[in-house]
């Protein structure tokens, strides 16, 4: 699948998802749309998705960033997983959570180092 459609589709899971409170109602997670096969460039498909990303919404929050990416790489065929985690020892409190996008074990949505400093909560599954 294209990186437009699959932005596309992104952006209507995330404006789906989002609780008219500020919350979040997950139903169904999207699913892998089939399978990647052979090369692929998993960092230009995380580029290519922010620009959809900001061309339809600007910046995002890291939570909607994450639903986001992870909705479009799930239609690219890329079993990728939501994490939401909390930090680990807080530099002042209260710690703070922060969500983020994993393909396998990579982190392909922020440099922070979060395997590191948080602990994970909740972590969607890369295959549904």
């Amino acid at each position: 699948m294209r990186v437009k459609e699959a932005g596309r589709r992104a952006g209507e899971f995330v404006e789906s998802v989002r609780d008219p409170a500020g919350g979040y109602r997950i139903e169904r997670w999207p699913a892998v749309e089939g399978r990647r096969a052979g090369r692929f460039d998993l960092a230009r498909a995380v580029a290519g998705l922010r620009t959809c990303q900001r061309e339809k919404f600007g910046f995002l929050d890291p939570v909607d960033d994450a639903l986001f990416l992870t909705a479009g790489l799930r239609a690219m065929g890329v079993p990728a997983s939501f994490n939401l985690g909390r930090e680990i020892v807080p530099a002042k409190a209260p710690a703070s959570f922060l969500a983020w996008v994993s393909c396998d074990e990579t982190v392909v949505s922020t440099s922070v180092p979060v395997h590191e400093e948080y602990v994970v909560v909740f972590r969607s599954e890369g295959v549904e």
